[in-house]
């Protein structure tokens, strides 16, 4: 039996992709993005981590 295997990169992917994003806009879009970053960045929550622990314990007790 052969086993088959991927390597898992460790890679901040998403400061990767807000540099690749942010690069390729042009004038006009990355105007926008700029009126809309710090409105969208106010929306991204940093959940306590009772909070997750809640959650997994609640999802673990559905099995």
């Amino acid at each position: 039996m052969a086993e088959t295997f991927t390597f898992k990169q460790l890679t901040n992917l998403n400061g990767v992709m807000k540099t690749d994003t942010i690069e390729n806009l042009e004038g006009d879009e990355q105007m926008f993005y700029n009126s809309l970053r710090a409105d969208l960045d106010l929306l991204q929550k940093q959940p306590k981590l009772q909070t997750i622990h809640y959650i997994l314990d609640y999802s673990k007790s559905l099995r």
